[in-house]
């Protein structure tokens, strides 16, 4: 037995001195890659504020995560309760529309060859906006319609562009809260300006006729090129669409409309137009 130990004493031995080497050459490296990166951060002291500033966002980041959490944590259930029901119903990310919201979208996705769940969005759009307005949500559509077909990002030749062909550079005001001018391409924001300033052409003119002339920058019916008959044509055939009895072409903008939003008397307009006094800019003014 004593020689059977005295024999595995060399093959320890031998054990013991591979893990020393090898920990001793680990040790090295190591030395060697903090040496390097001190070097380097001593030649190159921009990367040392980039590390810094990359791990104190990351701390900040994690804190706020930590303090969400926190918060989230320490609400009763019942409060939660809302922001569930917020969420849309379908699980598709269609918006929840009405029946007649509904025959009006698919009508309008066919006849522009629109995807439904993008044209959806659209209309559940233009009602919100229509009911905030005081303006008749099939109007805005067959502006839009009428305008650019439902592109968002259809351009005319005298600078107006989005869903409504509204002039960026002219209602900059207007596209302030949305980001300013470049907004203009965004469904949403231009769909919101482009309301405001229909609205406030309608008011100046008196009617929708001769508001939807003032959006079009046109000085009379003949300068116009048959723009009202069409947006009214437009909205004409929406109303059969979607089962709303029409009102009357020369219907000012306090009438209500049958059937779905009812405009009360009309408030002062909500925010400054331009005078669309140049005959020779098409939407150069209001739209």
């Amino acid at each position: 037995m004593l020689n059977a130990m005295q024999s595995s004493l060399p093959r320890a031995r031998r054990l013991a001195g591979g893990f020393w080497e090898l920990t001793h050459q680990t040790l090295m490296m190591v030395g060697l890659f903090v040496v390097a990166g001190g070097a380097y951060l001593y030649f190159q002291p921009q990367a040392m504020t980039t590390l810094d500033r990359g791990l104190t966002q990351w701390v900040m980041a994690r804190k706020t995560a930590a303090d969400e959490l926190q918060a989230l944590a320490q609400k009763p259930a019942d409060a939660l309760l809302p922001m569930v029901q917020a969420e849309p119903a379908p699980g598709n990310g269609m918006p929840v529309l009405t029946p007649q919201q509904r025959t009006v979208s698919n009508w309008l996705a066919r006849r522009y060859s629109i995807a439904p769940n993008a044209m959806a969005q659209l209309v559940s759009a233009a009602w919100t906006v229509g009911r905030q307005q005081k303006l008749d949500p099939l109007l805005i559509l067959a502006v839009m319609a009428v305008e650019s077909s439902f592109n968002p990002y259809a351009a005319s030749g005298v600078g107006a562009t989005g869903l409504m062909q509204v002039m960026a550079n002219v209602h900059r005001d207007k596209f302030a809260p949305f980001g300013g001018p470049q907004a203009s391409i965004d469904p949403l924001a231009n769909m919101r300006v482009g309301a405001l300033v229909l609205k406030d052409a309608i008011q100046r003119g008196g009617s929708v006729r001769a508001g939807l002339r003032y959006y079009v920058g046109a000085t009379n019916d003949a300068s116009e090129g048959g723009y009202a008959d069409k947006v009214l044509a437009e909205q004409a055939q929406l109303e059969r669409v979607a089962g709303v009895a029409p009102k009357p072409v020369a219907t000012p903008m306090t009438a209500s409309t049958a059937g779905h939003i009812v405009a009360p008397h009309a408030a002062p307009a909500t925010a400054k137009s331009t005078v669309a006094a140049e005959p020779e800019q098409k939407h150069a003014s209001l739209t």
